[in-house]
């Protein structure tokens, strides 16, 4: 298995091989000890020996007890060559700082410790035993060597600093990264939420946040809205039978609620500590995000809790207002349609209409007293008049369609879209469309859509796939949607492991929400270098269904 080199190993490497190199000068240039050709060999074993352990450590950096026996061992050979090649006075004292740098680095605090001063204990016993040829005591071995043990010492005290900064930096940024991607799953989901899913928002909000600070328990209390029903308060981690005393004692304070616009810590009776962040639109109060606390956290956690909570609070605020306003601009669309609709029939089809009505009746009442040839001649007229109401009226259905008008289509845009990618990233789409969506409601339109972008956006940017084929069979009751390139593909097993950047991981979950929120079924299919092929059936009015 390839295992990338970070730029710590590549330090570490480096410090290596300059300390070896440094200390075997001085060991080959050493007067007294063995023959040249003798520390020759010892320091090309000692070469050898430092990259294989270099190698092993970036294998076995995810297995810390073997990573721990490889440390000792070549700790043991370090002490073994200190006290062959003088002790006190090897060129090799210092290259212990090896070993414990790879221990203040990657494992315990108590085993880079119990390393050094085993090193420490070893080395001086047995110069003090073996090579005391001035018959020093054992006070004055070490004092007059102090200067080396205290070297080592605070060398492992500032590895062991920079190691835990290091690990803070990376639980941080490990930590930011989860947020980020929660986050951006959270904007997918609500940005593909129907009126019906809009409706149980709060739960969506709930479930991220327990995502999110880690903690059990979490809620959404809707205040009570005039007029328009409101989103449901929901909670994530109580019983069911809990969430009614639950929602009932936020009732309680709710007048204390909205004059709230800070964070606050509540005790509940019964219930427990919560930290509560009141959720406001620009227009009107809306309610409560709040999660329970456990007892043991301490000060930098609910910190932690309130960034988290404010803002998802602003992103709340946010998500109803653009949602309300979506709902005011789709009835105002609606309403100048209809008013554009009755000008176009009052102006053309409902004078003509008054019209032919009007001779009708003035015809009912004269026709007997009419001679023959002007009884023709008025139901010609009338006649001519139906037939150029007809006209008018067909001119204005046809006017008002987009189909029949000539104007743009669902159809066309998508053909418009794929084509525009085409030429952007020289990338050949084939596309194959077989049926009509004239009939097709605009939530299918919309999702469908979606879907194709999302799918071919993701075989350019994630696949590099040269070929795209997008395959759409739209019939009376169901929905076939096929897309699939000659990219590089992915493992599709590792899709909730691997980040977005590798495997367009959001972009799949999008695809799959869109087409369970229409009752479909999403079908994924890839493997390393074999491309991806995504199937999608969705049956026409389970959508509908669903949100009667």
């Amino acid at each position: 298995m390839n295992i990338k080199s970070t730029a710590e190993d590549k330090m570490i490497a480096f410090y290596r091989c300059f300390s070896l190199s440094l200390t075997s000068l001085m060991f080959l240039f050493k007067p007294t000890g063995p023959s040249v050709l003798y520390k020759s060999l010892i320091i090309i074993l000692l070469f050898i020996l430092a990259q294989g352990f270099v190698m092993g450590y970036r294998r076995l950096r995810s297995r810390p007890r073997i990573l721990m026996l490889a440390v000792s061992t070549e700790m043991t050979l370090i002490i073994l060559l200190t006290l062959l090649t003088g002790g006190y006075d090897s060129p090799f004292r210092l290259y212990v700082l090896n070993p414990v740098l790879i221990a203040a680095g990657s494992l315990s605090l108590y085993f880079g410790w119990s390393l050094l001063l085993s090193y420490i204990g070893i080395v001086i016993a047995f110069c003090y035993l073996f090579l005391n040829s001035a018959n020093k005591s054992f006070a004055a071995a070490v004092l007059e060597n102090g200067n080396l043990f205290l070297a080592l010492v605070l060398t492992l005290i500032v590895m062991q600093m920079v190691a835990r900064i290091k690990r803070q930096r990376e639980e941080a940024n490990a930590r930011t990264k989860e947020t980020l991607e929660q986050i951006k799953s959270l904007y997918h989901i609500v940005e593909t939420s129907s009126q019906h899913d809009f409706m149980n928002i709060g739960q969506v909000i709930t479930d991220y946040v327990v995502k999110l600070t880690k903690l059990d328990k979490a809620l959404f209390w809707f205040a009570k809205k005039s007029g328009e029903p409101a989103p449901e308060s929901r909670q994530t981690g109580w019983h069911q039978e809990d969430e009614l005393f639950l929602f009932s004692e936020l009732e309680k304070h709710e007048h204390e609620w909205r004059l709230q616009r800070d964070p606050v810590f509540k005790s509940l009776p019964g219930l427990g500590d919560f930290l509560l962040m009141p959720v406001r639109m620009s227009t009107r109060f809306v309610g409560m995000i709040g999660v329970k606390l456990e007892y043991a956290e301490g000060l930098e956690g609910r910190r932690w809790y309130i960034q988290q909570l404010m803002f998802l609070s602003e992103l709340s605020a946010i998500i109803m207002e653009r949602h309300e306003l979506g709902v005011i601009e789709n009835r105002l669309i609606i309403t100048n349609e209809q008013n554009r609709i009755a000008d176009e029939m009052h102006d053309s089809v409902s004078q003509s209409l008054f019209g032919i009505v009007y001779a009708t009746h003035s015809l009912k009442q004269t026709w007997r007293k009419l001679p023959d040839y002007q009884l023709e001649e008025q139901i010609d007229l009338i006649h001519e008049s139906a037939t150029k109401v007809a006209k008018e009226l067909r001119i204005t259905i046809y006017s008002l369609s987009s189909k029949k008008s000539g104007g743009p289509t669902w159809l066309g845009m998508v053909r418009s879209h794929l084509k525009s990618l085409s030429r952007l990233n020289d990338v050949e789409i084939e596309l194959k469309i077989t049926g009509d969506d004239f009939s097709l409601p605009y939530p299918y339109h919309k999702a469908l859509f979606r879907i194709i972008s999302e799918a071919t956006g993701n075989a350019i940017r994630h696949g590099a796939a040269s070929r795209v084929e997008v395959e759409l069979s739209l019939k009376p009751k169901w929905i076939r949607l096929s897309i699939s390139d000659d990219g590089t593909g992915f493992d599709a097993a590792l899709l909730h492991t691997e980040s977005e950047e590798s495997t367009g991981g959001l972009g799949m979950k999008n695809m799959q929400y869109l087409t369970q929120s229409l009752g479909g079924d999403f079908q994924l299919s890839s493997s390393r270098n074999a491309g991806t092929k995504i199937l999608i059936l969705i049956p026409v009015g389970a959508a509908e269904l669903k949100n009667a």
